[in-house]
Parts: structure tokens; C-alpha cells; sequence
């Protein structure tokens, strides 16, 4: 490898740099997943009650909520129970400018996996705002949207990027592969006349693959997993998504060592091939 740098280390650093190219766009697609299961959750709609609505009534607004078109659970919260949500999520300083509990009741609906879209969300808001027993209804119809405009986006392209840049990857390793066997050419030949098998042929070449692969994405892994933690401990919300970049990246390092030691096998056993079929 040493004698043969002035083509190992161009094939070495464009590994390199498919590598984290590769690996970015892996890491990208795992967060979009993970945003993807979020959305789920963001199909919930709140509808408020007045405070003076008796606790009688409850039972039979629940009953009523539950019959909508859309609509899978229905949950209540009450005055305490949103009081003490708020505390653990939020400083209890923004309470104590206020005298007694200023957070009402309400009611929690989720919807059928099947109508989760912007579309029934927004129709099953609308209706809920009509009731009379209704204070105020919320629901988040701006990010669902924003998500649901980009979340063939978010795995389209991640995926095609992935696998153009694997066959790019496959591309270099061949070529530098053959360059490397070219410039050893009459070595190979002569190790094949003296009688050398395929496998002491083939061994040098597979093993140089592999290394190649193996520092070149070990080096773009690194790199990658360096600035997304040092982003994480500036925006925290980024390591949410960032959980299990680890075996992400741990794959990347171990598909592009196999495709570099597969393909490096692959080009001197057909130069073998070649050879042995103008013997004969």
C-alpha cells in the first residue's frame, strides 16, 4: 500500500468523503423516521370547558365527544391534573403571578390512525368549535401540515442519495482496485504462472479493500458523530434525534468495509478469469 500510495490515497479520501456523505444521509433519514412517529402524536385536539360546567356533566359530554366521525380516545383532564402537567413541563414562576388555578378543564381527543391527515384534523376542530359546552378548541393543523408537505421529501431523497452514493462508492473501489492491479500486473502474473493459488492471489488485494474502506469510513464516522454531538449540547432537541446514530454509523463503517472487500475480490478473480481463458 505504501509503494502503491499515489493510488490508494485518491481512492482513500473519496471513500472518505462518500463515507460521510453516506452516513449523513442515513442520519438524516433515522431523524425523519423518528419525526415521523411524532406526527402521531401531534393528532390530538384539546377542547376546553368552561369552569362552571358541572362535574354531573362530564360523564355525558365524554359520551358525546366520543361519537364523533375521527375520533379514537377521549380522555379528561381536569383543572389539577392540567395544573400539575404544567409544572412539570414548564417554571412554576409564570403560575405564581396569578392567584388560584388559572388552567381549566378539558378534554383530550385523540384520532383513528386512519384519518390522521390535516384535512380530517382541521374538519373534526371545526366541529368540536360549534359546541355550545366548547370554551376554546386547539390543535396543531400548522405543523401537521408542515410535516405532511415534507415527509415524502424527508424519505425520498435520503434513500435515493443513500443508494446513489453506494454505487458511486462501488464505482471507486473497482476502479481503484483495478488501477492497483494494473500496476502490479506483471507481479499477479508471474504468481499465477509459478503456480500461486486464487486465495494467495486474491488475499492482498481483499485485505487492501477492506483497510481502505475501513479508514476511510472510520474517519467520516468520526467526524460525523463529532459535530452532531457538539450541536446536541447546543440544541438539545437534536439529541432526541441523534439517539442510535451509533449503530448507524457502526453500520456504514461495516457495509463500506464489506463492499470494499467484496468488490476488490470481484475484480482480480475476473482478472484471474481473463488470464486463465487466454491460456487457454
Amino acid at each position: 500500500m505504501r509503494l502503491h500510495r499515489s493510488v490508494i490515497l485518491p481512492s482513500l479520501v473519496t471513500i472518505f468523503l462518500c463515507s460521510l456523505l453516506l452516513a449523513s444521509s442515513l442520519a438524516i433519514l433515522g431523524g425523519a423516521m423518528k419525526l415521523l412517529k411524532v406526527e402521531k402524536k401531534l393528532y390530538t385536539v384539546e377542547t376546553f370547558l368552561p369552569e362552571s360546567v358541572p362535574m354531573d356533566s362530564i360523564a355525558v359530554i365524554k359520551a358525546r365527544l366520543e361519537h364523533y366521525k375521527f375520533v379514537d380516545s377521549v380522555s379528561f383532564i381536569s383543572a389539577d391534573s392540567a395544573l400539575a402537567d404544567f409544572r412539570n413541563h414548564f417554571s412554576g414562576e409564570m403560575l405564581d403571578l396569578v392567584e388560584g388555578n388559572p388552567l381549566p378543564p378539558y378534554f383530550r381527543l385523540t384520532m383513528e390512525e386512519q384519518s390522521q391527515n390535516p384535512v380530517d384534523l382541521v374538519n373534526l376542530k371545526n366541529a368540536l368549535a360549534q359546541e355550545d359546552f366548547v370554551e376554546e378548541v386547539q390543535a396543531p393543523v400548522e405543523w401537521v401540515e408542515k410535516i405532511a408537505a415534507w415527509k415524502f421529501k424527508m424519505i425520498f431523497w435520503p434513500i435515493c442519495i443513500s443508494v446513489l452514493l453506494l454505487v458511486t462508492l462501488s464505482l471507486i473501489i473497482c476502479n481503484s482496485v483495478r488501477l492497483s492491479l494494473l500496476s502490479r500486473k506483471l507481479l499477479v502474473e508471474n504468481m499465477k504462472y509459478a503456480g500461486g493459488s486464487y486465495f494467495f492471489i486474491e488475499f492482498p488485494f481483499v485485505l487492501q479493500g477492506v483497510i481502505q474502506g475501513l479508514v476511510g469510513s472510520g474517519f467520516a464516522v468520526a467526524l460525523l458523530s463529532m459535530v452532531v454531538y457538539s450541536i446536541a449540547e447546543t440544541l438539545p432537541i437534536v439529541a432526541i434525534y441523534a439517539e442510535g446514530l451509533g449503530l448507524v454509523l457502526g453500520a456504514v463503517v461495516l457495509l463500506v468495509s464489506v463492499l470494499s472487500g467484496y468488490f476488490s475480490y470481484s475484480t482480480v478473480r475476473k482478472f484471474l478469469n481473463v488470464k486463465r481463458n487466454e491460456q487457454e
